[in-house]
């Protein structure tokens, strides 16, 4: 899609919240400048989606002011675009249209570019319906077409048709391979005893830059929307652990459907972790604060994943005071029991989220190994230092004894690497 000059204008309901800023940074992400706005607080028009009298207010701005585009917020029916079209004499493209737009740009893996084109293609059906209907009007003026009248030129757009459904097919084939694939690296990774820590939030929260933080993933980071589009994975420095960090999509308000359906891979890393970590932005107003965090926790619920233990990362302190701080935090609380402020990029407090990980998850104990020394010791002691944290080792003559921090799964496995092996639990403090 081609980037220019845009007019936005939003249509809500009196009782909806004003996103018009949230729009314009997701009109500002894909790549338009913005030259105007119009609030427009009315209730929803069937031909236009808002009323005509609007529509003829903002015909006249845009024969003055002449945009490239007019970004309409929110989702429009097929033929309300094309009405609206008619009526304006430039390109309208809906919030949906948008948002495409921007996952267009940022999608780098094959998976995030065939997720991208399946949710464009899911889209584009009932335009394409729509261009037949409108095609077939023009076609057959005066009495209703009989059925012999009607397939004149109606196969090349039915064709189109079959092409987007058989492409939408062939990509849901290559992504349930690409599903596949991830599933059993995911299983291999829980077979050697791997942790899922999995970050999620708002988009724009600031995940890609903690995870880059915890991990030096090389991530894109940038002060722009769904800059994530794919899931990242790497392994989480924590001793006697294995745990790996995964950086999801950000959601936003009112995703469209065809959007979270193309991404319901990257959600899926959500229902496989052991532990949630819900990045909040605290640089926004205390209001905007608390109706993202709602829109995340309301996303939990529909994606299953509420009963999983969550920590709230308070990111981007760096920009606020003490006091604003405390009062965020208190406003958190109201909804979450574990708040902890930090800042990604300034590296503010990540010692504190690191150690509410670690507890959050499943127990580790220090144990004393002690097992023959022979041709197989350097394997274990290998094996050992792959699947826990070694704290020492000691060679004393034919016997090798070692501690280490060690889980359950690590431990049931080194009962049947070695039968024989003395093994003790170290009471801890």
């Amino acid at each position: 899609m081609d980037s220019g000059t845009a007019l936005l204008v939003q249509r809500r309901q009196y009782t909806d919240p004003n996103l018009l800023s949230e729009f314009e940074a997701l009109a500002t992400t894909s790549g338009h400048e913005v030259v105007g706005t119009f609030d427009v607080v009315s209730p929803p028009s069937a031909k236009f989606g808002i009323r005509s009298g609007k529509v003829e207010e903002i015909g006249t701005w845009i024969e003055i002011n002449k945009p490239d585009f007019v970004l309409f917020s929110p989702q429009l029916k097929s033929s309300q675009i094309f009405r609206l079209m008619e009526a304006w004499g430039v390109e309208v493209r809906d919030r949906t249209q948008v948002i495409l737009q921007i996952f267009d740009r940022h999608a780098r893996t094959q998976q995030a570019k065939l997720m991208v084109e399946q949710a464009r293609l899911s889209y584009e059906l009932p335009f394409e319906r729509h261009q037949i209907r409108m095609k077939l009007q023009k076609e057959h003026t005066g009495d209703r077409p009989v059925a012999e009248q009607i397939g004149a030129g109606e196969d090349p757009l039915n064709l189109r048709i079959r092409e987007i459904r058989k492409r939408i097919s062939a990509i849901e084939s290559k992504l349930k391979k690409i599903t596949e694939a991830q599933s059993l690296k995911r299983k291999r990774r829980v077979h050697r005893g791997f942790l899922e820590v999995t970050l999620a939030g708002y988009t724009n929260a600031g995940k890609s830059t903690l995870h880059h933080a915890f991990t030096e993933s090389g991530a894109e980071i940038a002060d722009k929307l769904f800059t994530t589009l794919s899931t990242k994975a790497r392994e989480l420095s924590i001793p006697g652990r294995q745990v790996v960090l995964s950086d999801s999509v950000g959601f936003i308000s009112d995703l469209p459907r065809p959007l979270l359906r193309a991404f319901n891979t990257t959600l899926l890393e959500l229902s496989n972790a052991s532990t949630i970590v819900l990045v909040v932005d605290g640089s926004d107003t205390p209001r905007e604060m608390m109706r993202k965090l709602h829109t995340c926790l309301d996303t939990f619920v529909d994606i299953k994943v509420n009963e999983i233990h969550r920590i709230v990362a308070l990111n981007k302190v760096d920009l606020l005071s003490p006091d604003e701080i405390a009062a965020r935090i208190k406003l958190l609380e109201k909804e979450e029991s574990t708040i902890i402020p930090v800042s990604g990029l300034e590296g503010t407090n990540l010692d504190a989220l690191l150690s509410a990980i670690d507890e959050s998850l499943p127990k580790i104990y220090r144990y004393s190994i002690e097992f023959e020394n022979n041709d197989s010791t350097m394997s274990v002691l290998s094996w050992l230092h792959e699947n826990g944290y070694v704290e020492s080792q000691d060679f004393a003559g034919n016997k090798v004894v070692v501690q280490a921090i060690l889980n359950d799964v690590a431990i049931q496995k080194l009962s049947k690497r070695l039968p024989e092996a003395h093994l003790h639990r170290i009471e801890q403090d």
